[in-house]
């Protein structure tokens, strides 16, 4: 790739002024809130107070000393959050305003500034059918920039697509109990993928973010013939848009139908995003939901 059109240096300021306004508090409480609990580590008991969370009650300690007793949760260590970003070809499209990958780095680090306002240490993983950018997980500004750095370098864009061998390097290089976050279009996927998310999803807390245009989901039906190519090989195909429509439409549903019921039949979480719209807003209501069904 030769150029990649992020709008890094305007979004990390507009984080920066949205802090001192609150705008940004939402995000990173939403983040705190879609992990809370994780990291805690039990200090003792507490007498139970009106304003405390009934559920915090421990009803044998209570059986045993005849008052109402709570446990005092400290935190034990921060999270590390893995960002797991493909950079492949079939990211590097665009029938609207932004590439996919340009979305997806646009979402990455706005997620990644959250993780770390909220103290987290975080780490980015950027891959094709090979590791081409790793940046293990470690607080503070500084691996902010290293972030914001890597996701602006087109040089490390564009390549093949092989989510098994990813995965298998994942399993080898991150330590477990980590969270996971896939951001992909989850075009091209290998045969028998499911088995090896299963996998990662037993070792990690894992999350997969859809990122695709609208084309990968339909197409015009009034354009007649066109070529298309493959975004992993030079070949291509003369198509007549009226003619497969409706079966290429149907194809799609079904696939991503298929990738989100894996995902949580994993025990894992998925979001679905389109880069026709902003995903602020479905980020942090994807948060919030998350933390009641955890609740």
């Amino acid at each position: 790739m030769e150029e990649l059109k992020l709008n890094l240096k305007p979004l990390i300021k507009k984080l920066e002024v949205s802090t001192k306004k609150g705008f940004t508090g939402i995000l990173t409480g939403s983040y705190k809130s879609m992990f809370k609990g994780k990291g805690l580590d039990f200090e003792g008991y507490r007498t139970y107070n009106v304003s405390d969370d009934a559920s915090m009650i421990d009803w044998k300690a209570t059986l045993r000393s005849q008052d109402l007793l709570v446990k005092i949760l400290v935190d034990e260590r921060n999270v590390n959050v893995i960002f797991l970003v493909d950079v492949s070809s079939s990211m590097s499209f665009a029938s609207v305003e932004k590439l996919k990958n340009e979305y997806a780095a646009e979402l990455v680090a706005s997620m990644s500034f959250a993780a770390i306002r909220a103290g987290d240490s975080v780490g980015l993983i950027m891959f094709t059918d090979r590791i081409v950018k790793l940046l293990p997980p470690t607080m503070g500004n500084k691996q902010y920039f290293m972030i914001i750095k890597a996701l602006s370098d087109p040089k490390l864009y564009d390549g093949q697509f092989d989510f098994i061998k990813i995965t298998k390097d994942l399993i080898n290089s991150v330590r477990k109990g980590a969270i996971v976050i896939i951001v992909s279009d989850f075009i091209g996927l290998n045969k028998d993928w499911e088995k090896y998310l299963k996998a990662i999803s037993e070792k990690f807390e894992v999350i997969g973010i859809m990122v695709r245009d609208p084309r990968d989901y339909e197409i015009p039906g009034d354009v007649g013939q066109v070529i298309i190519s493959d975004p992993y090989s030079e070949k291509e195909i003369l198509i007549d848009s009226a003619a497969i429509k409706k079966e290429y439409e149907s194809a799609v549903k079904e696939q991503v139908k298929h990738i989100k019921e894996t995902f949580i039949n994993s025990k894992s979480e998925f979001l679905e995003l389109r880069t026709d719209k902003p995903f602020l807003n479905d980020i942090i209501k994807f948060f919030l939901m998350r933390h009641k069904r955890k609740r």
